[in-house]
């Protein structure tokens, strides 16, 4: 019985609105957090989400309500890009990289026990650090890992070691290590106004406005990633001003509060309301992979609109969970077998493996109208 429970739950998962619906007191719930799930769950977006979605949503917001935000890095985040585990398909370009490296001292932390790890899992953690440590040495971004701040990048219980003074996290560099990837396929120069896809706890939008201070920055997500973003970049950029504009339906007053902030936060289906090329660059950073291949489009469609320039990062191949039917078998997402259905007119003037996953693919493309 308890196997054909699992299947079932497989085909037909526990929907997140039903689960959020039940919850009997909300005032211990962090108000921006009720907020914006409740705008969330009332929005047209809400009909476009994964499957995987609503499981990972209902374990995240368990946490969320139980324990709070504060330690995300050590905790939710292992649901997204922190990595506890490690396979040779990962990090085999990262290896042979580090080879020719020079020595990386290491004074006992690779054996560091980081919170709700296990130690096997911190030791993986640990030396993954190394590792991409070993390979930001080699970029002209390591000269900048010191403008990225402590108190974001390690202020959520994340999971840290120390190597030369410098406190460091997978996301600390993978986020340096992203922008050297999105600067070689667009001069971020020439760039003024940023929208990012997906953007998770924010680690990407933190490291680029850290940089580039001046670009205008929007987000376009959903619940819980974008609370955790957005309390993360408020406490990253105090000075700056941030605005929730969930409830604008109107296009002008879109674009002028965009204009009017320095981070904005919408949903996906508010990319309907900009005009033609509104946003200078869009960016989609390990997000892609994880909708299913009629969310992608939909997504597509509204970048070939309000951009001439995007950049994504997606697995070289995954099996989408919980997209299985009936009938049918997970969804396959394969880059290179075309199950992106990239649309004709954009052209791929940007591709290349990072170092760590070695196995995904850093793509630009420029959007011919």
């Amino acid at each position: 019985m308890f196997k054909i429970l699992r299947q079932y739950h497989k085909i037909f998962p526990r929907k997140f609105g039903s689960y959020w619906k039940k919850i009997e007191d909300y005032s211990k719930i962090d108000n921006d957090l009720v907020k914006i799930t409740n705008s969330f769950i009332n929005s047209e977006s809400y009909n476009f989400v994964s499957r995987y979605w609503h499981i990972l949503n209902i374990r995240a917001y368990e946490h969320l309500i139980n324990k709070g935000y504060k330690d995300y890095g050590s905790t939710i985040a292992q649901n997204y890009f922190t990595m506890t585990d490690l396979y040779d398909p990962w990090i085999d370009k990262a290896m042979d990289s580090a080879l020719d490296t020079v020595d990386i001292r290491l004074n006992g932390d690779i054996f560091k026990k980081q919170n709700y790890f296990t130690y096997r899992q911190s030791i993986f953690y640990n030396y993954l650090c190394i590792l991409l440590y070993s390979n930001l040495k080699k970029t002209k971004y390591f000269d900048q890992l010191y403008k990225l701040q402590d108190k974001t990048y390690t202020g959520f219980d994340d999971p840290f070691i120390k190597i030369d003074n410098h406190k460091i996290t997978t996301d600390k560099v993978v986020s340096l290590l992203d922008c050297e990837k999105i600067n070689k396929a667009f001069n971020l120069n020439d760039i003024s106004k940023i929208l990012e896809i997906g953007a998770g706890s924010g680690r990407l939008a933190d490291a680029i406005l850290s940089l580039e201070a001046n670009k205008k920055y929007v987000i376009c997500d959903i619940p819980p990633a974008i609370f955790i973003s957005y309390k993360r970049l408020q406490v990253a950029f105090p000075e700056k001003k941030i605005s929730l504009l969930f409830d604008v339906t109107n296009k002008d007053e879109l674009e002028k509060k965009i204009n009017e902030s320095d981070i904005s936060f919408i949903f996906p289906h508010q990319l309907d309301l900009f005009s033609k090329n509104f946003i200078d660059l869009v960016l989609a950073v390990d997000c892609l992979h994880e909708m299913d291949q009629k969310t992608i489009q939909n997504y597509f469609e509204k970048i070939n609109k309000l951009t001439n320039k995007f950049y994504f990062s997606v697995w070289d191949e995954t099996l989408l969970p919980y997209s299985k039917k009936i009938f049918s078998k997970n969804t396959r997402l394969n880059y290179l077998k075309g199950d992106y259905n990239v649309p004709k007119n954009w052209d791929n003037i940007f591709k290349e493996n990072p170092v760590f996953p070695s196995n995904y693919w850093c793509l630009g493309f420029d959007i011919k109208k």
